[in-house]
């Protein structure tokens, strides 16, 4: 977003700081804003019908989430703090107001949407993948650089969880890539070779 679109956001939000494991809101609760990241990783989830907890969306540095509550009474979901956060807390209605009136910002607010839909769209189509490796490679080529190498934000568990494979699925994954020469692991990143 234009540094004028990030000022009109500034006008109408404040800044809030979590700690690990704090809950930033609960699903259910009333929608008053939504939230950017500034600094940390802010998760969103839901429990399933057995109670297992289900990972919705990670949201890094500059990421918005509870975007999709913007015009809802409620929160679809619940966001916790993956670790120490700060985050651009949004006033729901003021944001409201300014997409109303600025046509400026409200074209870039679509592009960021737009942005985050195609990131949704991959997600759903890696996860409707078979094969394991299918998985890891289709996100290294649609989450990654052009190069398609990921810089790893978490841990390969983290990983795991976003590819909707088990830890041990994805330990044996990597190794049989590396060793076939399709990717390159280093300590924080994994880079698809061919």
């Amino acid at each position: 977003m234009s540094d004028v679109t990030l000022q009109s956001l500034t006008d109408i939000s404040k800044v809030r700081l979590f700690n690990k494991g704090e809950i930033v809101f609960q699903q259910g609760e009333q929608c008053s804003a939504i939230y950017k990241v500034l600094k940390g990783e802010v998760h969103l989830h839901r429990h399933d019908q057995d109670g297992k907890r289900v990972l919705l969306y990670r949201a890094y540095e500059n990421n918005f989430f509870a975007e999709a509550s913007l015009n809802s009474d409620q929160y679809h979901c619940t966001a916790s703090c993956a670790s120490d956060s700060s985050v651009l807390q949004i006033d729901s209605k003021k944001m409201m107001q300014i997409l109303a009136n600025d046509a400026q910002f409200s074209a870039q607010w679509i592009a960021v949407l737009s942005s985050e839909l195609r990131r949704q769209r991959a997600s759903v189509t890696r996860l409707n993948m078979n094969s394991a490796s299918e998985r890891l490679k289709h996100y290294l080529l649609t989450e990654g650089q052009p190069s398609g190498q990921i810089d790893l934000k978490g841990t390969l568990s983290d990983l795991a969880e976003v590819l909707g494979l088990s830890r041990e699925s994805l330990y044996r994954t990597l190794r049989q890539l590396e060793q076939q020469q399709v990717i390159e692991r280093k300590e924080n990143s994994i880079k698809l070779i061919t």
